[in-house]
């Protein structure tokens, strides 16, 4: 029988607290959402003052983690080495935005966040919400994507 382990609403709600705190520290009104291991959203919230487009941008980002597994920079990084580009998946939610990380247990792979509306902190503020939760961000053993990330 398959065992699922997957994030869940208490987890959702703490790295979402931690991402609005820290958003709040650096005074910017960012949205921050969270999915789970099947990459459905479990929850997702936008500061007042962030646009609203910012909210979308954090789904898609927790969605483009947890569907493919990786961070969304790490993704951006397997298109480019394979000279791919995100019309070639079918899914107009997929994006390579930074702000999108996978959240990996002892258990294996567990779901994803999605942080936006900080522009270069966006991922900084993801590492937080995952840490929020008791995990460690994952990364990307090919080292730093360069100065675009």
């Amino acid at each position: 029988m398959l065992e699922l382990h997957s994030l869940g609403l208490e987890e959702a709600m703490q790295a979402i607290a931690a991402g609005e705190a820290a958003a709040a520290r650096l005074g910017l009104p960012m949205a921050f959402a969270v999915a789970d291991v099947s990459a459905e959203l479990i929850a997702a919230t936008r500061m007042d003052g962030g646009h609203p487009r910012l909210l979308r941008h954090s789904i898609r980002k927790a969605y483009t983690s947890a569907t493919m597994c990786r961070n969304t920079l790490w993704f951006r990084r397997d298109l480019e080495d394979r000279l791919g580009n995100l019309e070639q998946w079918g899914d107009p939610e997929l994006t390579t935005l930074p702000g999108g990380l996978v959240v990996r247990s002892d258990r294996g792979f567990v779901g994803a966040v999605g942080a936006s509306g900080g522009g270069d902190k966006d991922e900084e503020v993801a590492h937080i919400m995952v840490r929020a939760m008791g995990f460690e961000p994952l990364i990307d053993p090919r080292g730093p994507a360069g100065p675009e990330s």
